[in-house]
């Protein structure tokens, strides 16, 4: 009768165990980077919402408009909570484009406007964020990159219907009311009298919806 010599096992475990703990970590390091992007990326959509939001209430022109942009970005970068999220190197975050309607090219409409029936909120702020956090070397799993090579980046936008600066209420009114001057006098007779001196002098007000 042959007797088997029994091999040694006991270091058997403790490589089970390397390899199980260092495939967890790598995991584990990729299911935190991706709940890292995703909460910053709610936070970016904030920031561009909060930028849109400042712009488009009434101002005296679209220059002070677009000041509101930048002041608001530039406040909630700067924040001590958020800042340090984009100050790290983790992730990048600039603006984009702005555009508030100034020029009738000015808006979103060509590139999100796909149905000319409904009327799209074309005015607004776009953010670019780029995620670097998420390029990260798993060793055995290997590295995880962007097929671009700039990194995983994204465009987060708002859109909003902007109301009319002062300046464009002054240039409407001015316009009717040199279109109620050019009637025809017989069928209004009492556009005679109508003019910017006189008893009865016609006047601009405008209202915050012109």
């Amino acid at each position: 009768m042959i007797k088997l010599k029994k091999l040694n096992t006991s270091g058997f475990v403790t490589a089970d165990f390397i390899f199980s703990f260092l495939l967890a970590s790598m995991m584990t390091t990729l299911l935190f980077g991706l709940c890292f992007a995703f909460t910053v990326i709610e936070i970016a959509q904030y920031i561009s919402f909060s930028a849109t939001r400042a712009a488009i209430p009434a101002q005296k022109t679209y220059a002070d408009q677009r000041a509101r942009v930048d002041a608001k970005y530039q406040q909630l970068i700067s924040n001590p909570v958020i800042a340090p999220l984009l100050t790290k190197g983790w992730f990048t975050l600039a603006i984009r484009d702005v555009r508030l309607n100034e020029t009738p090219t000015d808006d979103f409409r060509q590139e999100y406007d796909n149905n000319p029936q409904i009327l799209l909120p074309a005015a607004g702020v776009r953010l670019n964020l780029t995620a670097n956090i998420l390029n990260l070397n798993l060793g055995p799993l290997g590295r995880i990159e962007s097929e671009t090579g700039n990194g995983f980046s994204l465009t987060l936008g708002t859109l909003l219907f902007r109301e009319p600066t002062q300046q464009e209420c002054q240039r409407i009114i001015q316009s009717r009311y040199q279109r109620i001057l050019n009637l025809n006098s017989a069928f209004y007779p009492i556009l005679g009298n109508a003019g910017l001196s006189g008893s009865n002098p016609y006047f601009p007000m405008e209202d915050n919806g012109c």
